[in-house]
């Protein structure tokens, strides 16, 4: 079992996990979190393992892979850009990808780089301060 976001758990929520680790020894959970320290009912049981992001070649070669598996062309400075600019998030690197392939259907160098649903967020924030009404 992987638990994502853990440290966002209650801790009855934990003590609860706690109780159920106990019971059943032999079960494997993987907590994964950002703040190990909120996880203070469980620690005991667990073993610490940090995990580093992934390096900018390393999402590059994400993406490379991809974009063969899906049969499109990635300029490699366009799969470098988009690494730069997700700042070592790999999912946040391959909505980019997802989204500029999206919106053209054609990779080029140059072009901009799109973030997915950040920039429809953007577009409706945008729209609501121009136009403040119950209609937006």
């Amino acid at each position: 079992m992987i638990l994502y976001e853990a440290d966002r758990l209650s801790t009855d929520a934990l003590l609860y996990i706690r109780w159920l680790l106990e019971k059943h020894k032999n079960t494997k959970v993987f907590f994964c979190c950002s703040d190990v320290s909120k996880l203070q009912p469980i620690k005991p049981l667990c073993s610490v393992l940090k995990l580093l992001p992934p390096s900018r070649d390393e999402i590059i070669q994400v993406l490379e892979f991809i974009a063969k598996q899906e049969g499109i062309h990635l300029p490699y400075r366009l799969a470098e850009k988009i690494a730069d600019s997700s700042k070592n998030n790999l999912r946040q690197a391959i909505r980019s990808f997802e989204a500029t392939w999206q919106k053209t259907n054609r990779l080029m160098e140059d072009q901009v780089i799109l973030t997915g649903w950040e920039d429809d967020i953007a577009m409706i924030a945008k729209k609501i301060t121009q136009e403040q009404s119950s209609k937006q």
